[in-house]
C-alpha cells in the first residue's frame, strides 16, 4: 500500500504536462507506468494498493462516484492486461524487457493492449459527460491530434519509465539491490571501455540537451541548432551509447533526458504550428525509445552471450575444471608462476577396468582436495588424458610443494567401497611471463614427473634430468618423422617368407620407414613412438591398403600369393574395423584367404574382450588369424582357450636358443603341443641353422621363418 502510494504520486508529479485550450496534454505519462512497475514486483498482491490509492486521488479531486468510476477503469484495464501477459509469459513473467526475453508479449500486453484499454475506457465516459477536462487524457472530441498525444504519451510512460520506477522499487525494498544494478551496468558494458569516452559522451549528450532547452536565441544557426533537427541528431548519439554502455544505462538516462527536454519543451518546439510539432515530437520519441530498448537490450544479450561462450571455451565441460587454454591466458596475467605438473600413474588401466566415470571422479576429487592446499589466484586445470597442471605463486614454493606432496601421497578414493590410490608424481618448474612453448614445457615436465614416481619427491626441470630431456626431444622429432611419412608415403613395404614343410609358403610384409639419408630405419625405433601416440591405427591402415595395392597391381604373375599383415589390439578394438577391412578387400578385389591378420600376444591382456568380435568377423569372412610372438606375454595358455585363432607363431626367443637350453626346449615343445591339441598351424621364427629346422620339424612345426628360410627383401623383389 505504502509502496503504491509513493510510486503512483510521485509519477504523477513528475510527468511533464501542457495545458492546452482543449485541455491538459501530458507528453509521458507515468502514473501508469508505476502500477506496471509495481505489478512487476508484486503481481497481483499490488492490486489493492493500486486499487485503494487510485481511489483516494480520485476522491480527492473529483466526487466518490466518478472516483470509482475512474477507479474501475484502472482496475479493469490493469487486469485485463497483466493476466494477458502473465498468461503469454508463463513462469517467465518477471523477466524484464531487458532481458529480451519476453519483449513480444511485454509490448504487446503492457504497452498496447492496455494503452488501447485505458484510453478506450476513458474516452467513453468522456463522451458521456462524466469526466471533467482538467483531467486530461481525453475530451469528447476523440478525433483530434490531442488524443493520439496523450495515447503516445502512455505508451512512452509504460514503455520506457516502467523500467526506472521497477528498479526504484526493487531499491525502496532491498537497499543492497542497487549493487546489483551497479553490477549489471558494469557487467553490460563492452570490454575495454574507457572511463574517458563515458565522460564524452554524457558531455555530448548534455550539450545538445542545453541546446534543445535553451529560449530566446535567434538567427540561423539557432534555426538548424535548436530545432527538431537536432533532436534527431540525439538518436545516433543515443545508439552508440546503447551499443557501448547497455540496457540500463540507456534506460536511465534517456528517461532523465525524455523528462528534461519535454518539461522545457518551449525551447526547441515552435509556437508556429505548435500541435503538429509536437505531434511530430511525441512520435519520434515513441520510435526512438523502442528503437534504443531494443538495440540496448540486444547489444547487452550479445556480450553477455559472449562473456559466456569465452567463460564456456574456458572450462573442460566433462571435468568441470579450467582448460589448457584458461591455463596458457592464467600464466599471461601474472610475471612468475610456479608451474606444477601432476602426472597420475595407472590411470589407463584404472579406467579400462573401471570405466571413464572412475577417471572423472578421480580428477575431480584430487582437483578439489589440492584446491584447499592453495591461496588465492592459484588454480587447479585440467589437461588431456591423465594428468592435471598447478598454477602457484612463487613465495613459500618448498613449503606449499611438500604440502601438495604429503596430500597426494595420502589421497585416496573411494570406489564402490574399495580405495583406490595410483602412484602420482610431481613435477614443477618456475616460468616468466610471457610464457613460449608451453605444450612442449609441459611435455618435458610430463617426462620428468615420470621420475618423481620413482623418487617419492617433487622434480624440478633444473635437475639433471638431461636424459629424459633427450628422451622426450627424440620421441618428438621421432613423432614429425613417422607423421611425415604417412603424409608422404616415406614407409617400405618388405616381404619375408614363411615356408611350410609341405611346400607350400607365404610371406609377412614387414614395415621400414626411410630417414633422410635415404636409409631403412628399423621398426624398433619408429613403432613404439606410433603405439604411444595412438597412430597405430593409421599405420595398420596404411601397411594394409598398400598391400592390397601391391595383390592388386600383380595379380597376372601371383595369382595367389598370400600376405600375413600385422595388426595392433587397438586396431582391431576399432568397431568400424572389420567392415573398413571389407570395404578395402572389395575395392582392390583381394580373396580373404590371400590376408592372414598377425596380432600380437603380449598385447591382448586387456583387449581380448573388445578385439574377438573383430577377430570372429574377419575369421567368418575368410581371413586366417595368427597369434604372434606366443609365449612372451603370461597367461598365455589360459587366454589361448579363448582366442579363435589358425595360427600360432612361436616367439624367436625360445627358437633361438632351444639347441643349447633345456628351458627353451621345453617351452617350445608344449607350445607345439597346445597347438596340436587346438588344431592350430605352427610357425617357428628365427629359424637360422639347419640342426633347428630338423628340430622344429621333429617337433611337428608347420612352418618356419628366418634367415635360413629367407630375408626380408622389398616388396617388389617379389616380381623379378
Amino acid at each position: 500500500m505504502l509502496s503504491a502510494l509513493v510510486l503512483i504520486n510521485a509519477a504523477s508529479y513528475l510527468s511533464p504536462v501542457i495545458l492546452l485550450p482543449q485541455g491538459r496534454t501530458y507528453l509521458m505519462y507515468m502514473p501508469i507506468a508505476a502500477c506496471v512497475a509495481l505489478l512487476m514486483v508484486f503481481d497481483w498482491r499490488a492490486m489493492p494498493g493500486i486499487v485503494l490509492t487510485l481511489f483516494i486521488r480520485y476522491d480527492m479531486r473529483i466526487d466518490t462516484a466518478m472516483a470509482i468510476v475512474m477507479t474501475l477503469i484502472w482496475l479493469f484495464s490493469l487486469t485485463v492486461a497483466w493476466a494477458g501477459y502473465r498468461w503469454h509469459a508463463g513462469r517467465r513473467w518477471s523477466a524484464g524487457f531487458g532481458l529480451l526475453r519476453m519483449p513480444g508479449p511485454y509490448v504487446l500486453w503492457l504497452v498496447l493492449i492496455l494503452s488501447v484499454l485505458f484510453e478506450s475506457l476513458l474516452q467513453i465516459v468522456a463522451d458521456m459527460g462524466l469526466l471533467p477536462n482538467y483531467m486530461g487524457l481525453v475530451t469528447r472530441e476523440f478525433m483530434n491530434l490531442r488524443t493520439l498525444i496523450n495515447f503516445q504519451a502512455t505508451m512512452l510512460g509504460i514503455l520506457l519509465s516502467s523500467h526506472v520506477w521497477y528498479l526504484l522499487l526493487r531499491i525502496i525494498r532491498k537497499p543492497r539491490y542497487l549493487r546489483v544494478i551497479l553490477a549489471n551496468i558494469r557487467n553490460e558494458r563492452t570490454s575495454g571501455l574507457k572511463t574517458a569516452e563515458v565522460i564524452l559522451w554524457l558531455i555530448l549528450l548534455a550539450s545538445m540537451v542545453f541546446l534543445l532547452c535553451m529560449k530566446g536565441i535567434t538567427g540561423p544557426v539557432a534555426k538548424i541548432m535548436l530545432s527538431d533537427y537536432t533532436l534527431a541528431l540525439m538518436l545516433p548519439v543515443m545508439l552508440f551509447g546503447a551499443m557501448r554502455y547497455g540496457y540500463h544505462t540507456v534506460v536511465i538516462v534517456w528517461t532523465v533526458v525524455i523528462t528534461v527536454l519535454f518539461t522545457h519543451r518551449s525551447g526547441f518546439i515552435s509556437e508556429k504550428g505548435f500541435i503538429h510539432n509536437l505531434v511530430f515530437v511525441s512520435t519520434l520519441m515513441l520510435v526512438f525509445t523502442l528503437s534504443l530498448l531494443l538495440m540496448s537490450a540486444i547489444s547487452s544479450r550479445q556480450r553477455r552471450l559472449l562473456q559466456k561462450t569465452r567463460s564456456a571455451s574456458l572450462l573442460d565441460p566433462i571435468f568441470g575444471l579450467p582448460n589448457l587454454r584458461a591455463f596458457s591466458r592464467d600464466l599471461s596475467l601474472y610475471p612468475r608462476s610456479l608451474l606444477c605438473f601432476v602426472r597420475v600413474s595407472e590411470m589407463d588401466v584404472l579406467s579400462r577396468n573401471y570405466g571413464m566415470q572412475l577417471r572423472i571422479q578421480f580428477k575431480q576429487q584430487l582437483a578439489m582436495g589440492l584446491k584447499l592446499l592453495m591461496q588465492p589466484g592459484e588454480r587447479v586445470y585440467h589437461l588431456p588424458g591423465y594428468d592435471l597442471a598447478l598454477r602457484l605463486n612463487c613465495d613459500d614454493s618448498e613449503q606449499k610443494l611438500e604440502r601438495i606432496q604429503h596430500y597426494v601421497d595420502n589421497f585416496r578414493l573411494i570406489w564402490n567401497d574399495l580405495p583406490l590410490h595410483p602412484n602420482i608424481g610431481l613435477a614443477y618448474c618456475t616460468v616468466f611471463s610471457p610464457v613460449e612453448h608451453l605444450h612442449m614445457l609441459l611435455g618435458e615436465l610430463s617426462g620428468i614427473a615420470e621420475i618423481s614416481l620413482t623418487t617419492g619427491k617433487p622434480e624440478s626441470n633444473k635437475s639433471d634430468h638431461r636424459q629424459v630431456q633427450n628422451e622426450i626431444k627424440n620421441k618428438v622429432e621421432m613423432l614429425h618423422k613417422v607423421q611425415r611419412a604417412l603424409d608422404e608415403d616415406l614407409f617400405v613395404l618388405m616381404a619375408q617368407p614363411i615356408a611350410g614343410i609341405r611346400g607350400d609358403s607365404y610371406h609377412e610384409v614387414l614395415i621400414r620407414m626411410l630417414d633422410e639419408s635415404g636409409e631403412l630405419m628399423s621398426p624398433d625405433k619408429f613403432l613404439p613412438v606410433v603405439h604411444e601416440f595412438g597412430l597405430a591405427y593409421l599405420l595398420d591402415m596404411w601397411v594394409l591398403k598398400h598391400t592390397l595395392m601391391f595383390i592388386h597391381e600383380h595379380r597376372e604373375k601371383m595369382p595367389s600369393v598370400r600376405f600375413a599383415v600385422n595388426f595392433s589390439p587397438s586396431t582391431l578394438c576399432r568397431p568400424a574395423f572389420s567392415s573398413e577391412f571389407k570395404a578395402l578387400m572389395a575395392e582392390y578385389q583381394v580373396e580373404p584367404y590371400q590376408i592372414v591378420l598377425e596380432v600380437t600376444e603380449s598385447h591382448l591382456l586387456h583387449n581380448i574382450k573388445y578385439a574377438d568380435y573383430s577377430m570372429r568377423d574377419l575369421r567368418n569372412y575368410g581371413c586366417r588369424i595368427a597369434i604372434d610372438d606366443f609365449g612372451t606375454g603370461y597367461a598365455s595358455y589360459d587366454r589361448l582357450k579363448l582366442i579363435q585363432a589358425d595360427i600360432l607363431k612361436i616367439d624367436g626367443s625360445f627358437v633361438r636358443n632351444m639347441l643349447t637350453e633345456s628351458l627353451d626346449a621345453y617351452i617350445v615343445q608344449s607350445i607345439c603341443q597346445v597347438a596340436r591339441m587346438k588344431h592350430l598351424s605352427i610357425v617357428a621364427e628365427y629359424v637360422e641353422t639347419e640342426e633347428q629346422r630338423d628340430a622344429l620339424r621333429a617337433l611337428g612345426v608347420d612352418y618356419m621363418q628366418g634367415y635360413l628360410i629367407g630375408k626380408p627383401e622389398p616388396l617388389i623383389t617379389l616380381i623379378s
